[in-house]
Order: structure tokens, then sequence, then C-alpha cells
């Protein structure tokens, strides 16, 4: 089987790379040729050929020239199954449809969402409306899109475009209910959603012997943008006594992280910020440390740091927002507290770094939960999507 994949990008970042970077290379294992056509292209998987397509920006009108391209590269390339991962350009996704088969990845809440991220901006509250009307009322009263301008209509409407676009796919694959619920709202048909999980591969696990008690120091990993909560965690680690404060360590970047560290000085909160580092690095790091935080603001619709820590035996500690729930059980295998209680989240990482016993419980089970998102089984799933068995 031939795959071509699209992407956004191809190479190291946030959790779509990260997937792609486990999945491909995973396929071209099992016999498959794939090839990969992305906007932006730093880095290829072994066994995997590829090359660089620059196509519209998200907030941009499709462009009929790369659409060209891409479809002189599909007559050459002859795929049986076109596969897209977070396209942005509703002409790109309308021409992958020309190939006999065609599965779109959703990775984050961009194409059913014109703000992005599904957070109305004046009151901070997440958003489940569906994409339409809504987002245009919400433009004038929450400041969405571009606020009260025609600019706001040229947008939603492009996004209803490129929704249309996907929702002519044979399959859309999710990672989390979160997420098919948000498809589902935005109006994509039921019966083409699939829910296959993240996967990890079988070196992200740590050996099941319990782990040896970390020192107090915390994980943050991920970019460093104000959805994914960096600042709330800060504010929130501020809440316990400083003699007993943990250290965070960060490990990503972003244009949030200088604000955020701004706000651990002031408020005498100890941050190590080693940036982008590789992911044998971040699990060494998960090693040593005490437990790993997932402070989204945003609605996450999975939260692969999470998986990837509950593979070392290490507890999660989040704000139960989106899919996080769907693999993070409170109390069972880490703790979840209210959206932005930061006081909440300050006092459950005091309680988890003061009992050994409880940690321990809580990454066994954690450890034991991570072998449902194992690579070889996901991996089984996805070729039965893009196979249609």
């Amino acid at each position: 089987m031939t795959i071509l994949v699209v992407a956004e990008r191809m190479g190291r970042g946030g959790g779509m790379e990260r997937y792609l970077q486990i999945v491909l290379p995973a396929l071209a294992a099992r016999g498959m040729r794939v090839h990969v056509v992305a906007r932006a292209l730093d880095d290829l998987p072994v066994a995997v050929t590829g090359e660089q397509l620059v196509w519209a920006d998200e907030h941009d009108p499709p462009s009929a020239t790369a659409s060209a391209e891409l479809a002189r590269r599909i007559i050459e390339l002859r795929p049986d199954i076109a596969v897209a991962h977070n396209v942005l350009d509703a002409g790109i996704v309308a021409t992958m449809r020309t190939v006999a088969r065609f599965a779109y990845h959703v990775h984050d809440h961009r194409p059913f969402c014109p703000n992005g991220d599904r957070v109305l901006p004046r009151s901070g509250r997440n958003c489940t409306l569906e994409l339409g009307n809504p987002c245009a009322l919400h433009a004038l009263i929450d400041g969405c899109c571009y606020g009260p301008r025609l600019r706001s209509l040229t947008l939603i409407r492009s996004r209803e475009r490129l929704r249309d676009a996907v929702a002519a796919a044979d399959a859309i694959v999710v990672a989390s209910g979160y997420v098919a619920a948000r498809a589902r709202d935005a109006h994509i048909p039921r019966d083409r959603i699939v829910t296959v999980p993240l996967p990890l591969p079988d070196d992200a696990f740590s050996a099941s012997p319990p782990r040896a008690a970390p020192p107090r120091s915390i994980i943050f990993a991920g970019r460093i943008v104000p959805q994914k909560g960096l600042g709330s965690l800060v504010r929130a680690l501020a809440h316990i006594d400083r003699a007993s404060r943990p250290t965070l360590r960060v490990f990503g970047a972003g244009p949030a992280l200088a604000e955020a560290q701004r706000d651990a000085a002031r408020l005498g909160v100890t941050v190590d910020a080693p940036g982008n580092v590789t992911p044998a690095s971040i699990r060494d790091a998960i090693d040593q440390a005490a437990l790993v935080a997932l402070p989204s603001m945003w609605a996450e619709p999975f939260g692969y740091v999470g998986i990837e820590s509950f593979a070392r035996g290490c507890p999660v500690i989040a704000y139960d927002v989106g899919g996080i729930g769907e693999w993070l059980a409170d109390g069972i295998n880490g703790r979840t507290v209210a959206r932005g209680d930061e006081p909440a989240l300050g006092a459950a990482i005091a309680s988890l770094l003061d009992d050994e016993a409880q940690r321990a419980r809580l990454g066994a089970q954690a450890r034991r939960d991570a072998e449902r998102f194992r690579q070889r089984p996901i991996v089984d799933a996805l070729l039965d999507v893009y196979a249609n068995r």
C-alpha cells in the first residue's frame, strides 16, 4: 500500500509532530510505502520519503497553485490512500479527496474553530458551540475571530469551507471522545468519525518495578503558549509553603515562557527551563521527578505528555479539561482539579509530594493503564481504517 501523508509540519515540535515521528516509521516497517508532503519540513523518519509544499496559512484563502502542484504529485505517486494531518487549506483537502480513499486526522481544534483553541477571549471559558452562526455572535460579544469586523465573517466562512472538505473524507480520525463530540457538533457525519488513541513506542515504557523515591521536582513539557497553562501552574506552586515548594522543570519553548519566568521570580518559585530536548531526555527527567503537571487552560484534545508519563510509572496532575479525563482518573492514576483553580492545584501537588505511598499507588496504576497505548495495536487499528477493513 502506498500512503500519501499530507501534514502541516513534519519534524520536531508539538503533539502532531510527535505522533508522526512514531506512526510513520511503524507504517513503513509494515511494508507500506510512506511519502510525506508537508507545509513545513524539518526532519523525516527513517524509511519515509518526503518533500515540502507551501500552501495557504490557516487565515488566508486556499492556494490554487499549491493544490495544482499536489494534484500533479498525486498523479505521479498513485497512492492507495491520502492521509491529512491538520491541513487547514480547504483546497489542499479537496484535492486529496481525488484519491480513492481519504482520511483526515484531527489533532487540535482549528479545523472546526476559527479561534483555533476553543477559548472565548473575553470570558476565558472553553467553548463547545458549533461552527457557524454562534462564532459570528461571539465575535460580537466575546471578541472571537477578529472581533466585530467583516474579517471575522470571512474567517468563519473559510473555516466552514474547510469543515465541508473534511466532512467529505472517508474517515475522520480523532484521538478522544471529546474531539469526536466537537466534530459531531461541526456536522461531521457521525458514521465517518473514528476514535483511535495516540500511540507510544515500546521504548517509551519503563520496566515494571516501582519507581525509586524521586526528589521534590515536577515536570511541565509542551509548547509554551498561554493555552498550555504554565503561568497558572507557577501561580499554583506559589500557594505551597516556600519551605516545601518543588522545583519546576520546564521542557519546551514558546512565547509564554518569559512571562512565566518573570512571575516565578516574583513569586519565589524555582524554575529550571532547559528548552527543547529529545523525547529520551524528557523520559529521563520524568524518571527523576515526583510527578508531571498538565495545567492546560484550553480543552486539551488529548494530552500526549500525560500518557508518556504514565508509561514511566509517573502520576499526572491536571486541570480537568477536554479529553484528559479519558485517560486520567482522579485518585486512580493521578489527580485532577477544576480548570483554573490554582489554590486547589497547589494543594493537590503539595499533597502528592508529601505522600510517597499515594504517589507510588497512583504511579503503579498509571503504568498499568499505559499499556492500552502500545504502538502495535494502535497502528493495526489505523491500517484497518486506511484499508477500509
